[in-house]
């Protein structure tokens, strides 16, 4: 919802009808990239209810007129922000498939992409919204229901492949790694303000494989760092499983 007092202009911002049409749509186009940049710290760093607008015109450095220009509402802007969010979720799921290796190794490289990201504040700022309620009807479960789908394909994958214990069923699997690694950002976000994430993502995704993975494949994956060579520098700590 707007701020009081504020009011969607016709006009977007002093020198926008300057120039041609292509000069114009890429001054558009900067302006709102310079809204929705200013408004993911702000979402990155405040519960919905308690960003304000003042704060990401302050961020942006565009005038009030610009913004309601591009966004009616506050709502809107945290809506495009989740919207980059599936956006770079999605590509991140691509990266990771794309280094190669098994199911279960290309499983802890998305959770290492994930770490990426989150050193930006898009991800950040789009998990909070939506834990909050605001993935918008379009992205019912958005997007715990997601990453339930790639990691459930993923294990459904290894489980194929011989790669998980006999017994062991992907499905409660992929809800398991989602339930837990949600519950670790909300946490980790209470405790430490995501200071402590990556270590506690080594040891739930260490603890996880070593109840579930075969074996042989355990023993190889351990003896080649385990998840602590996976989120490599994100670690500032030294958790190793012992092999």
């Amino acid at each position: 919802m707007s701020e009081p007092g504020d009011a969607p202009p016709s006009d977007p911002s002093p020198g926008a009808r300057v120039g041609g049409p292509q000069q114009r749509q890429a001054r558009a186009l900067a302006t709102r990239s310079a809204i929705l940049a200013a408004a993911a710290e702000e979402f990155a760093a405040a519960s919905y209810h308690e960003a304000s607008l003042s704060r990401i015109l302050e961020r942006s450095k565009v005038t009030k007129g610009a913004l309601y220009f591009h966004f009616v509402s506050k709502e809107s802007i945290a809506s495009a922000i989740v919207d980059e969010m599936e956006e770079l979720c999605r590509d991140l799921v691509v990266r990771a498939r794309s280094k190669g290796g098994d199911p279960l190794r290309v499983a802890a490289q998305v959770a290492r992409e994930v770490q990426d990201a989150l050193a930006g504040p898009v991800l950040r700022a789009g998990q909070r919204l939506c834990s909050e309620g605001f993935a918008g009807p379009q992205r019912p479960g958005w997007p715990f229901t997601f990453w339930q789908e790639v990691f459930g394909g993923l294990f459904a994958d290894a489980q194929r492949a011989g790669l998980l214990a006999p017994g062991v069923d992907h499905v409660p699997l992929a809800r398991a790694i989602v339930d837990i690694s949600a519950g670790a950002f909300v946490t980790s976000l209470g405790v430490s303000g995501l200071r402590d994430l990556a270590m506690r993502v080594c040891q739930n995704w260490e603890l996880l494989l070593g109840a579930t993975a075969d074996p042989d494949w355990l023993r190889d994956w351990r003896a080649g760092g385990g998840m602590g060579a996976v989120l490599g520098p994100h670690l500032t700590g030294g958790w190793v499983v012992e092999a």
